[in-house]
């Protein structure tokens, strides 16, 4: 019976072991496959945004590139016979650049079909200006139509691209907003191009507008207001891109102040039948003035938007790696707990439970425990009696750790950080009647002492500097060593007076140093002092105040204390 006994006891407890083991890989399994599955998709999305806005910045890099191209065609329309070849070879490298560009979009957002037919719309719009190459502005109808059809061949191109883009979006909605912002920008830009080209031809031939030129610019003031309506209501841009709202809001006040100023008062001119002010050759640089800020305004939104896109999806990668390395770690830490449990903790128990079973029968066991066993049940026993020798140990141990870490090597003064934090204890200890004072302390020519005489005997310097310190000070004084040949003390005192006289006496002590060369050379020392005083202050505003007057006193001849009252 008591056998039985026995042999259910190990069962249950193997049984119950297992069952334990194979319901905590389960909830690892799940906890794996939930956090994985979020890390993935978080790391896709952010890809997918990277990869989406570098394609939408190639297509709004061909708009503008189309921008740039007008304005030379334009160029070229209006020139006169002496310009003409100046401006076909600026016309020409923008084309190159406008073609380059457009080869680069991807076939899934400019299939080919659309690829040839914007660049046939565009070329037959080309073909009209490259009869201006060899003659000048005759006909300003003619002209009107050469400018109309670059538009023509822009508008072709957004049709074509942007209607297709609409739907690839839906792809990928988190990056919808930063795009359209994006679209916005580019259609800007554009826009207000378009306004300047409605005057070109009757500035240079010196005719009234006409009607539909009118219209035209009414129809382009009407979208570019939607526009900056539509580039007012931000996203979360704002917290990536903090100076973008203040720039749109100042190219705006710039545009409507230069371009449509200037286009309103060439219009009311037309209009009345006055002489126009100014030349086609002015108004384009006027006009062209006042865009400047556009391009500027678009590249920031596009790398401010582009950066924050790489930076999330560089973020995300790395919680999907650091997720998968954990997950891992944890699998194989609770596979290998259990295996270690089984071998090292269960077993050697129910052989304990063996013998004391065989024991209470009056019998013996075939097989003894085995050596590694016993001493596993000794050693938990003899560990016990060990351990508070052991946490009194580690006990001074941690306190003299603590004591390296807060002290300087050298000098055995506080080291920054420990000064700071008691130094700042200090500080709000501090009142209006009893305030604390910092006095910062630097030696004068250091640097000339380490060149002249070797590192060893600046560290001489150092040390007799801080043993001069520690003589001097007072109980609740600290002292503490900022970094090279810095010092700094902080004590609480009534008056500036005694504050003086500590100062002095610390300045005229330094000063009765004397120390060695490596050859026996006799030389001393003298320190400049910066001072200041505050209560209830960042202790950050009295080191600044102090070191500026450590910087005054270094500056008016050293060896000086500046800061008192």
């Amino acid at each position: 019976m008591k056998t039985i006994k026995k042999t259910a006891i190990s069962s249950n407890v193997l049984r119950s072991l297992w069952s334990v083991a194979a319901l905590v890989l389960f909830l690892t399994t799940l906890l794996s496959w939930w956090l994985l599955s979020g890390s993935w998709a978080t790391w896709k999305s952010a890809r997918n945004n990277v990869s989406q806005f570098d394609d939408f910045y190639h297509v709004l890099q061909v708009s503008n590139d189309l921008a740039g191209e007008r304005a030379y065609a334009n160029e070229l329309v209006l020139s006169t016979v002496r310009e003409k070849e100046k401006a076909w070879q600026a016309l020409e490298k923008s084309r190159r650049i406008t073609n380059r560009d457009i080869n680069k979009i991807p076939a899934d957002l400019l299939s080919p079909a659309l690829l040839k037919a914007t660049l046939d719309e565009l070329g037959r719009s080309r073909q009209r200006v490259d009869a201006f190459r060899t003659h000048t502005l005759t006909d300003p109808v003619e002209a009107q139509q050469t400018i109309n059809a670059m538009l023509a061949a822009t508008d072709f191109y957004h049709q074509a691209l942007f209607r297709h883009t609409s739907a690839f979006l839906l792809l990928e909605p988190s990056a919808l907003g930063p795009i359209l912002r994006s679209q916005a920008l580019g259609e800007l830009r554009d826009a207000a191009g378009r306004l300047g080209s409605q005057l070109l031809v009757p500035l240079a031939t010196q005719t009234p507008l006409p009607l539909q030129n009118i219209e035209a610019i009414s129809r382009g003031k009407e979208r570019i207001s939607v526009l900056w309506w539509l580039l007012r209501t931000q996203g979360d841009e704002t917290s990536y891109l903090p100076g973008f709202a203040q720039q749109l809001e100042s190219t705006r006040q710039t545009f409507e102040e230069q371009g449509i100023t200037l286009l309103g008062t060439l219009q009311a001119q037309s209009v009345s039948g006055e002489h126009y002010a100014v030349n086609a050759d002015s108004f384009a640089l006027r006009f062209h003035a006042s865009l400047n800020s556009f391009d500027e305004l678009l590249n920031t939104y596009l790398t401010g938007v582009k950066e924050h896109y790489v930076s999330a999806e560089r973020e995300a990668l790395l919680h999907l790696l650091m997720v998968s390395a954990i997950l891992l770690v944890l699998y194989a830490l609770v596979t290998g707990m259990i295996m270690y449990i089984r071998a090292r903790v269960l077993r050697p128990i129910l052989r304990l439970n063996d013998i004391a079973v065989a024991i209470l029968a009056g019998k013996q066991l075939d097989a003894p425990m085995d050596d590694r066993t016993a001493e596993e049940v000794q050693e938990l026993f003899s560990s016990l009696g060990a351990l508070g020798d052991k946490l009194q140990e580690q006990t001074r141990l941690s306190r003299t750790l603590k004591r390296q870490s807060e002290e300087d090597p050298l000098t055995h003064l506080y080291n920054r950080r420990a000064f700071d934090a008691r130094a700042t204890a200090l500080l709000q200890q501090a009142s209006h009647h009893f305030p604390a004072w910092l006095i910062m302390l630097d030696v004068d020519r250091f640097k000339s002492i380490n060149d002249t005489w070797g590192h060893p005997t600046g560290d001489e310097v150092l040390v007799g500097l801080a043993t001069t310190l520690k003589t001097f000070s007072r109980p609740g004084d600290v002292i503490g060593r900022l970094g090279g040949e810095e010092f700094a003390v902080m004590f609480r005192a009534q008056g500036h007076e005694s504050v003086a006289g500590y100062t002095q006496r610390i300045q005229a002590e330094i000063r009765k140093l004397a120390f060695q060369g490596p050859n026996g050379e006799p030389f001393q020392i003298t320190a400049s002092f910066g001072v200041s005083v505050g209560w209830q202050r960042p202790l950050s505003e009295l080191m600044s105040e102090a070191d500026a007057a450590l910087y005054e006193a270094k500056n008016s001849g050293r060896d000086r204390i500046c800061g008192l009252p």
